[in-house]
């Protein structure tokens, strides 16, 4: 327990995991997490492009496949009434992906406070949509956390993994992908009015969701969206003293290419923070109001590329992709509309963006 009780006095609260040990057809895991058929909206519409580089990106049909491996495409709306993320298709929604294989290269080490700015952002959004009882969300991580951490250690053999050290990327990985597993978990079933133990002296207090977010349908969306903005906003303005001078927000009529660079700015920062060995923004398409366009991010080695993959083999709903989420809340503060299809390799993550 020490491993977490050293994350927990970084983080001053605490991470839920959420594992799967194996889905049925139809039916639940002994965690009550929903086969694919049931946890997810499909889609039969599909269309296909030819991304940068020759790359094809399809929002549906069967599988991409990139390298050694199969990856499925999931699109993701940054801002809209709703997000979901997508399979490619309804036959393959049937089909669970296998689960990654262990990161075969060196990643960098995390700078800790901004690992600490990520993890507390995403926790700190899951409060703010008061869906689940932040107590629950505490006592469900200790519980589960246990099925995931021996078959992790054994899979990273003789790699040794710092349990508690947010710096190192093997364990930032790995507890970043049971927070958002928890996360995605608990939005299928979030509760609307509960009850919540406040501090150390646990006085309760009733919890009344927002009104416009009754439908847990909304969760996914709300949480990108939230979580996103708080990590913007802390790129932004700085955080327990630390600066990372993030572009501020561009106005209205600042040209796509403008807006194209400043986000290759505020990618590096994640880059210089530890987060991914490299990231570049390449500019795909300009539309004729100058005001949106397609671009491409690919971001290598990122501190949270197996937990990715996990969760997009595990149907999860929301995924910790952090730099999609930094790049959205700066899309919003622009004032502009995006949404992004993404794919996996064993090394990489793309995404594709388009902008308006």
């Amino acid at each position: 327990m020490c491993d977490i009780i050293r994350t927990q006095a970084l983080l001053n609260t605490s991470c839920s995991m959420w594992v799967c040990g194996g889905l049925q057809s139809g039916g639940a895991c002994s965690h009550g997490f929903r086969s694919p058929s049931l946890a997810f909206r499909m889609t039969s519409s599909s269309t296909s492009s030819r991304g940068p580089s020759g790359h094809s990106w399809t929002t549906s049909g069967s599988r991409v496949r990139n390298g050694s491996r199969f990856r499925h495409l999931v699109r993701a709306s940054v801002l809209g009434p709703e997000l979901s993320y997508e399979l490619a298709d309804q036959i393959n929604a049937w089909i669970i992906p296998a689960p990654p294989e262990p990161v075969q290269f060196p990643r960098k080490t995390l700078n800790l406070k901004f690992a600490v700015l990520l993890m507390r952002s995403a926790y700190e959004a899951v409060d703010d949509l008061d869906f689940i009882p932040m107590n629950k969300f505490q006592v469900k991580f200790w519980k589960l956390r246990q099925s995931e951490l021996e078959p992790y250690t054994l899979q990273y053999k003789p790699l040794r993994v710092k349990y508690g050290d947010l710096t190192d990327p093997l364990y930032f990985d790995f507890i970043s992908f049971a927070q958002f597993a928890t996360i995605s978990k608990e939005i299928q079933t979030g509760e609307v009015v509960f009850q919540e133990k406040l501090g150390a002296s646990g006085e309760l207090q009733t919890v009344r969701r927002d009104a416009s977010l009754v439908d847990n349908a909304k969760l996914p969306t709300a949480f990108i969206e939230r979580a996103g903005n708080i990590i913007y906003e802390r790129l932004l303005e700085g955080f327990e003293d630390d600066s990372f001078n993030a572009p501020p927000p561009l106005s209205e009529d600042s040209s796509f290419s403008v807006v194209v660079q400043n986000v290759q700015k505020l990618l590096q920062i994640l880059v210089d923070q530890g987060y991914a060995l490299k990231a570049v923004v390449d500019e795909v398409e300009s539309f004729t109001d100058s005001r949106g366009g397609k671009f491409r991010v690919k971001v290598d080695g990122s501190a949270t590329l197996w937990g990715l993959q996990t969760l997009v083999s595990r149907r999860a709903l929301v995924l910790s992709n952090f730099d999609a989420l930094a790049v959205g809340g700066f899309l919003r503060a622009c004032k502009r509309h995006a949404t992004y299809k993404i794919r996996c390799s064993d090394t990489s993550v793309e995404e594709l963006w388009t902008v308006t």
